[in-house]
C-alpha cells in the first residue's frame, strides 16, 4: 500500500473516532489523544471480543461465550457515553470496569488462578496506563493484583473456585496466549496510529510558526531577522575556511514615485515581482530576503567578488526588462530598474561592517546614476562590468579597459565624493545619504537625528598657528568624531569648522544628546597640533525627524539653530531643537566636562555647619560640606554637580580631595588652640565601592596628624544596605582604629531595626524630614487635625531617639530651623543638632571666630 493510500485511511479512521469525541474536548491535542484511545479500545473490544466468544462457544464453554458477548456490549457503550456526556473519565472507567469483570469471572470460572485467562487480569492496568495515565494504571493494577490474590487465596477458606471444565486445555491455553498478544498488538498500534496523527499536526504546525518567523509576509522571501543569522553563521563558516563570501544589496530605484503615483497596492505588486525575479536567478544555496522597504539583500556563499559582480549584472538586467502590472491588462505597465552595492567578506570583520560596505557602494551606484551594479572600492579584482547599448553613460562600454570602472569610482569616492582635507564625505553626497535616511525613516517609523557640529573659537587657532595646523586639527576632529560612532553613522565635512553626524535607527529622542555627550567627552582630552596640546571645545546642535513640516533643508535649518543655541550658551554645549525654540540648555554637559578643571584649578571649596551639643550648647563638632565656584554659573550646589561626579568617577578624588582638606583644616583649628571638634565627612557610594578606602582614610589622617577619633564619616543608610556584608567589615576596621561612623538621612530610606542593630555605627543622624513636623504640637488649638498630626510627628522622632540610646548610639538631628522644634528636640532627649537656627554652613575663618567665642563663659544660644 502506497504512502497516500495508508495516509487517506488513517484518515477516514480518525474522522469516525471523532464523531464520538466532542468538539471541546478537540481543542486541546493532549485530551483529545485520551478520547481517542477511548475510542481504539471499545473498537478492540468489537472485534476481539465476538472472535472470543465463537471461540468459547465452540469449546463448549457456552457461559463464558454469553459472558465475553455482554461484557463487549458494555464496553462498545464507552464511545457513545463519551458523546453524550463530554465525560472521559466516565467513559474511561466503564470501559474498564467491563474488561476487568470479564477477566476476572473467567478465571474464577476456568478454574481459578491456574485458568488459562489468569494471565489476561493485566490487561485492565494496560490499557488503563493508555487511557488515563500513570495514576489510573496504577489503581487498576493493585485491583488486578487484588483479584488475583484472592482468587488464589479463597479456596483456602472453603470457597473453592469452580473447577476446570473437561476439554483440551493446552488448546484452551494457546487460544488465550495467543488472543491476548494479538489484542495487545492492536490496542497499541490503534494508539500509534492517533498519537502519529498528533506528532503529524504538531510538526505541520511548527513548520507554519517557523515559516511565518523566517518569511517575509508580502513578499515570501526570508526576513531580515532570519537573514542576519545566516549572515553569521556563513561568517562563522568563512573565518574557519577561508573561503569568501559576497553580500549583494539591492535599492529599487525611484520606488517613492511609483507609490505615489500609482498606489502602496501597485508597490505591493512591485515588491513580490522584484523578489520573485531575484529568486528565480540565484542558486539554492543563496539566501536572499528583503532587508526593509524597497531593499533586498542577498548572501552568496563561498562566492568572490567578481563572480558575485557577474550575478548581480544578471539580475539587474532582467529587472530593466521586467514589466508590472497591477490589475487587469488596462492597468499601466510598470517599468523597474534597480541599483546594486557589493561587498566582499573580510575575515575577522563584523558582518554589520560588511553590509555597511555593501552599503556604501549602493550609495556610490546610485550616485553614478542609479540602474548600476557597484562594488565596493576596497574589495579586489573588480570585473569589467559593461553596459547594454542604449542604456546610457556608466562604467565603461564593452571594450573598455579594465581599469575603466575603477577609475571612475576612485574620482568619484575622492573628487565628487569625499573632502579631500579630512577624508570625510563632503556635503553633497551628505544630503544624498540624508535624503535616502529620512525616506527610511518615514517607512520604518524609527527616528533619525542630524547633529551639526561647531569647532569653538577655530579662528584663533588658525591666526597663533598656522592654517597647516588648523588643517591637521580639523583632520583629527574628523577622525575623533568618527571614533565616536557606530559604523551605520555617517559623518562628513559640512564646510570650514563645521561637521555634520547622521545617526539612524535610534529608539529614542535621547539617544542622540548621549552619542552628542559621548563625542565632547572624547574632546575632553588635548589634540597635538604643531607639536603644542591643543583643547577643543564644540558647540552641537541636534535637530531630529521625522518631525512636522520638516524636509530635507529645514532638518539642516533646525540643527543650525540648536548649534547656534548651544553657541550662546558656551563651550562644549549641546542644544535640541524643539519647536520654534530651542531647549534650555540644563548646564548637565558643561558641568560634567568641568569636574576635572575645578579639582585643579581650586574652584571646589569646603564650608562648615557646627554641631550642637543640645545640653551644653557648644559647638561639639563640624559637617564639611563641598561646594564649587564655577566661573559661568557661579555657585553650584552640590545636588547639581555631586550626581554627575558619581557618574564620571570624579567623585573618588574629589572625595579624597575633600576628606583630605577637612582633616587638614580641623587640624589647623587644633594648633590655633580652639577647642577639638570632630569633623563630619560625607562618603559616596562610588567611594564605598573603591578598594583600598580604609586604607586611604587612614593615610589622611597620619598625613594631616589629625585624631582618628575626630573624623566622624556619614553614610547613608542605603548605601550600607546595598552590600551589607562588605560593608560592616569597612566600618568595623574604620572603627577599630578610632574613626566614628554616622548613619546619615536615617529614616528616609531602610530604617530596619533588623539592620541597624547589626551595624558597626557610633551616631545617628535624624533627618530634616522628621525635624521640620516638630514644634506643631503647641498649635493644637488651632484645630484638632493639625494637633494629632503634629503629636504623631513628634512620638515617631522620640521613637527614633529613644531606639537609638537603646542600642547605644548618640543622635544627631538635621535641619533645625525654629525654637520650637529645638525644644521638642530637648525634650525627647536629642543629644546634638544643626541647621539655620544655629548658623549656616560657614567659611573656616568664621567657624574658627564661633570657636574661639566659646572660650567666653556664656554658652553659645541659638540666633
Amino acid at each position: 500500500m502506497s504512502d497516500d493510500s495508508r495516509q487517506r485511511w488513517r484518515g477516514r479512521y480518525l474522522d469516525a473516532a471523532h464523531l464520538f469525541v466532542p468538539a471541546r474536548l478537540r481543542q486541546d491535542a493532549a485530551v483529545l489523544a485520551r478520547a481517542e484511545n477511548v475510542v481504539n479500545a471499545a473498537l478492540m473490544a468489537a472485534t476481539a471480543g465476538p472472535l472470543y466468544a465463537l471461540a468459547y462457544w465452540l469449546l463448549g464453554l457456552r457461559l463464558a461465550a454469553v459472558e465475553i458477548l455482554a461484557c463487549c456490549l458494555v464496553m462498545l457503550m464507552a464511545p457513545p457515553v463519551l458523546r453524550l456526556s463530554g465525560s472521559i473519565a466516565l467513559a474511561r472507567e466503564l470501559f474498564l470496569c467491563a474488561l476487568f469483570f470479564n477477566f476476572t469471572w473467567l478465571t474464577w470460572h476456568l478454574g481459578g488462578i491456574g485458568a488459562p485467562t489468569s494471565s489476561w487480569l493485566i490487561t485492565a492496568p494496560v490499557v488503563a496506563m493508555f487511557l488515563g495515565g500513570v495514576l489510573s494504571g496504577v489503581c487498576w493494577l493493585a485491583m488486578s493484583c487484588t483479584a488475583a490474590s484472592l482468587i488464589w487465596a479463597l479456596p483456602a477458606f472453603g470457597r473453592a473456585a469452580a473447577g476446570a471444565p473437561v476439554l483440551d486445555m493446552p488448546l484452551l491455553h494457546l487460544i488465550c496466549n495467543l488472543g491476548l498478544y494479538v489484542v495487545v498488538l492492536v490496542f497499541v498500534l490503534l494508539f500509534e496510529l492517533t498519537k502519529t496523527e498528533g506528532f503529524v499536526k504538531l510538526q505541520g504546525a511548527l513548520a507554519t510558526i517557523n515559516e511565518l518567523a523566517i518569511r517575509d509576509e508580502l513578499t515570501g522571501s526570508h526576513n531580515r531577522r532570519f537573514l542576519l543569522g545566516l549572515i553569521e553563521r556563513e561568517k562563522e563558516r568563512s573565518d574557519r575556511n577561508r573561503r569568501p563570501f559576497c553580500l549583494c544589496l539591492f535599492d529599487i530605484d525611484f520606488f517613492k514615485r511609483i507609490n505615489d503615483t500609482y498606489g502602496h497596492a501597485a508597490g505591493d505588486t512591485v515588491l513580490r515581482s522584484f523578489a520573485k525575479a531575484v529568486q528565480g536567478q540565484i542558486r539554492g544555496s543563496d539566501a536572499f530576503g528583503r532587508y526593509g522597504g524597497e531593499e533586498f539583500l542577498l548572501m552568496l556563499p563561498e562566492t568572490p567578488a567578481p563572480d558575485a559582480m557577474v550575478l548581480a549584472e544578471r539580475v539587474r538586467r532582467v529587472i530593466a526588462e521586467l514589466g508590472c502590472r497591477d490589475g487587469g491588462e488596462g492597468a499601466p505597465e510598470i517599468s523597474l530598474t534597480v541599483s546594486v552595492g557589493v561587498a566582499e567578506y573580510r575575515p575577522g570583520e563584523a558582518a554589520a561592517q560588511a553590509i555597511a560596505r555593501a552599503d556604501e557602494a549602493l550609495y556610490a551606484a546610485k550616485s553614478l546614476g542609479r540602474n548600476r551594479v557597484q562594488c565596493h572600492d576596497e574589495d579586489e579584482h573588480l570585473p569589467v562590468v559593461s553596459r547594454p547599448e542604449g542604456e546610457g553613460a556608466g562604467c565603461g562600454s564593452a571594450g573598455g579597459s579594465a581599469d575603466g570602472p575603477r577609475a571612475a569610482v576612485a574620482r568619484l569616492l575622492h573628487g565628487a565624493q569625499c573632502d579631500q582635507l579630512t577624508g570625510l564625505l563632503n556635503r553633497n553626497l551628505l544630503r544624498d545619504r540624508l535624503r535616502h535616511s529620512m525616506d527610511r525613516a518615514n517607512r520604518n517609523r524609527r527616528l533619525v537625528a542630524l547633529l551639526l557640529l561647531n569647532i569653538n573659537r577655530f579662528k584663533e587657532i588658525n591666526d597663533e598657528l598656522g592654517y597647516e595646523a588648523g588643517d591637521d586639527l580639523l583632520s583629527q576632529a574628523g577622525a575623533a568624531i568618527r571614533c565616536c560612532l557606530r559604523d551605520s553613522d555617517t559623518v562628513a565635512r559640512w564646510g570650514g569648522d563645521e561637521f555634520v553626524v547622521l545617526l539612524e535607527d535610534l529608539g529614542f529622542e535621547s539617544d542622540a544628546q548621549v552619542v552628542a555627550e559621548k563625542i565632547l567627552d572624547r574632546f575632553g582630552l588635548p589634540l597635538s597640533v604643531a607639536g603644542r596640546a591643543c583643547f577643543v571645545t564644540l558647540a552641537v546642535g541636534v535637530a531630529l525627524y521625522p518631525a512636522a513640516d520638516c524636509d530635507l533643508d529645514a532638518l539642516l535649518k533646525r540643527a543650525d539653530i540648536a548649534m547656534r543655541g548651544a553657541k550662546r550658551w558656551g563651550e562644549n554645549s549641546v542644544q535640541v531643537y524643539s519647536g520654534d525654540t530651542v531647549q534650555p540648555q540644563s548646564e548637565r554637559l558643561a558641568l560634567k566636562n568641568g569636574l576635572r578643571e575645578a579639582l585643579v584649578q581650586g574652584q571646589l571649596f569646603l564650608e562648615y555647619q557646627p554641631q550642637i551639643d543640645l545640653a551644653t550648647r557648644c559647638v561639639v563638632g563640624v559637617e564639611a560640606l563641598l561646594r564649587w565656584q564655577h566661573p559661568v554659573y557661579g555657585c553650584v550646589a552640590p545636588s547639581r554637580f555631586i550626581p554627575l561626579a558619581e557618574e564620571t568617577g570624579m567623585i573618588v578624588p574629589i572625595g579624597d580631595w575633600a576628606l583630605r582638606t577637612a582633616c587638614a583644616q580641623n587640624r589647623a583649628w587644633r594648633a590655633a588652640g580652639l577647642p577639638e571638634i570632630k569633623t563630619a565627612v560625607n562618603l559616596s557610594a562610588r567611594q564605598l565601592k573603591e578598594p583600598g578606602l580604609p586604607g586611604r582614610v587612614l593615610a589622611i589622617l597620619a598625613e594631616t596628624g589629625m585624631p582618628a577619633h575626630c573624623l566622624d564619616l556619614e553614610i547613608t543608610e542605603g548605601m550600607l544596605i546595598e552590600d551589607l556584608a562588605a560593608n560592616c567589615a569597612l566600618m568595623s576596621g574604620l572603627r577599630q582604629a578610632g574613626v566614628l561612623v554616622s548613619i546619615d538621612d536615617f529614616g528616609t530610606g531602610y530604617s530596619s531595626l533588623n539592620y541597624l542593630s547589626e551595624l558597626p555605627v557610633d551616631i545617628l543622624k535624624m533627618d530634616g524630614l522628621f525635624v521640620r513636623r516638630l514644634g506643631a504640637v503647641a498649635g493644637a488649638a488651632a484645630g484638632a487635625g493639625c494637633g494629632r498630626s503634629g503629636a504623631r510627628s513628634y512620638a515617631i522622632a522620640e521613637a527614633i531617639v529613644a531606639m537609638a540610646h537603646r542600642l547605644g548610639l548618640d543622635v544627631i538631628a538635621e535641619a533645625v530651623e525654629t525654637p520650637e522644634q529645638l525644644a521638642d528636640l530637648c525634650a525627647m532627649g536629642c543629644n546634638t543638632a544643626q541647621g539655620y537656627l544655629f548658623a549656616r554652613p560657614l567659611p573656616p575663618a568664621e567657624l574658627a571666630a564661633m570657636l574661639a567665642r566659646q572660650a567666653e563663659p556664656a554658652p553659645l544660644e541659638p540666633a
